[in-house]
This record gives structure tokens, C-alpha cells and sequence, in this order.
């Protein structure tokens, strides 16, 4: 099975799981890696603002001294979004999200998404 293939698996099963509307693996940078259940447009747009995440991420680090966080979740009136870090290769990091139907949890199965991502995605560059 391909880097590719596996990613689509992982994500797949998140949403089979877990009834999430969408979900989606990108890069600091907001390109899209791979997608499940929404159309471009709105996975390119959700993309480019997990990318905030990263800076995010490295602003709470640094001025808060808040090290490893771990997740983002953005309450809107039909749910959330849900941001998680994935370590890859060598220092390299990916991001899943995932837009989860409001009032149904999602921490279990992000986590489980974290680690399939993490798993089919060993090495960044190869995918690239």
C-alpha cells in the first residue's frame, strides 16, 4: 500500500468511525496532503487557517512557555474544528483536522487519527 493510500485509509476510517464531516491532513504551509468529505474550496480555505496553528503553536511556546500543545478546537454553531499536531520523520509536522458535528466527542478518535497519520507517514519528503 502507498504513503497515499494509507493516509486515505486513515482518514477514512476516522470518518467511519466517528461520523466526522470531514477531515483532512496538511502541511505547516496549508497544502493539502490528503482530504475526505468536503469539497476544495472549503478544505483549501481550512487548510490555510490550520497553518495558523503552526505559528500558534510556536507563540505559545515561546511567550507563554505553554510547550507541546497539542490541539486547537474552534466552536462554531454546527460543531467544531479540531486541529492536532502529527510528528513525522525527522522534526518534520503535519496537521490533521477534523470537523466534528456538534455535541459528539472527538479526543479518542483524533488521537487514534494522530497516530494512523503517523504511521502512514514516516518520512514527509516521500510524499512530497
Amino acid at each position: 500500500m502507498s504513503t497515499g493510500e494509507k493516509l486515505y485509509a486513515a482518514l477514512d476510517r476516522a470518518i467511519a468511525d466517528s461520523d466526522f464531516e470531514m477531515v483532512f491532513v496538511s502541511t505547516h504551509q496549508g497544502l493539502t496532503l490528503a482530504s475526505l468529505g468536503a469539497d476544495d474550496l472549503v478544505i483549501d480555505r481550512t487548510a490555510a487557517l490550520t497553518a495558523l496553528f503552526d505559528d500558534v503553536a510556536q507563540r505559545a511556546d515561546r511567550d507563554l512557555g505553554l510547550v507541546g500543545l497539542d490541539e486547537l478546537a474552534l466552536r462554531h454553531r454546527t460543531g467544531r474544528l479540531v486541529v492536532r499536531p502529527v510528528a513525522v520523520g525527522d522534526g518534520d509536522r503535519v496537521f490533521v483536522a477534523a470537523a466534528v458535528p456538534a455535541g459528539r466527542p472527538w479526543r479518542r478518535a483524533t488521537n487514534r487519527l494522530v497516530r494512523d497519520v503517523a504511521e502512514a507517514l514516516p518520512d514527509l519528503s516521500a510524499f512530497l
